[in-house]
């Protein structure tokens, strides 16, 4: 090329982190759904699986929604006994590995609810990854029967308990 700047330019762009794949591209989403509560709640819970289909690791820094007023990534911690939910800056994403968002780990805080949560419905939900790219998804709205849960974790603890 005859034209330094034209050959810089091309040589940039073709260098890009765009061209050599973003996160948004590497990572693959399956099973994302959110917690149904009830009419008067105004906050929700989101989870799925992140699994990076690249050679480099990423990590998941937000997350937005239209139905929602604000969206924090959290996990749950235990503090003396007591498990808390936390905010965390991060959620990694290992090259070739998968995180997964579930109840009683990490997950999304979905805060501010603009509307009722209904079983079946769809939340749209636009994932951001640390290289700025965006990844939208649905979030298929599920019940959640938290004493179900509670007994089943309350099984699972006295079986191990009794071994």
């Amino acid at each position: 090329m005859r034209n330094p700047i034209i050959a810089l330019a091309l040589t940039l762009a073709l260098t890009s982190p765009v061209f050599a794949g973003s996160a948004a591209d590497d990572i693959q989403v399956q099973d994302p759904w959110a917690r149904e509560v009830p009419p008067n709640m105004t906050t929700s819970a989101g989870f799925l699986t992140l699994v990076n289909q690249g050679k480099v690791d990423h990590s998941l820094v937000a997350a937005e929604s239209p139905d929602v007023g604000m969206v924090e990534l959290h996990t749950h911690i235990n503090d003396n006994g007591v498990m808390r939910m936390r905010p965390v800056k991060e959620m990694p994403i290992p090259a070739g590995g998968r995180t997964e968002l579930k109840p009683g780990g990490l997950h999304l805080m979905l805060m501010k609810l603009k509307r009722k949560l209904t079983a079946g419905e769809k939340l749209p939900v636009t994932l951001v990854f640390e290289d700025g790219s965006k990844k939208p998804v649905e979030l298929e709205v599920r019940r959640f029967d938290m004493m179900k849960q509670h007994q089943g974790m309350h099984k699972q603890h006295k079986m191990q308990m009794n071994h």
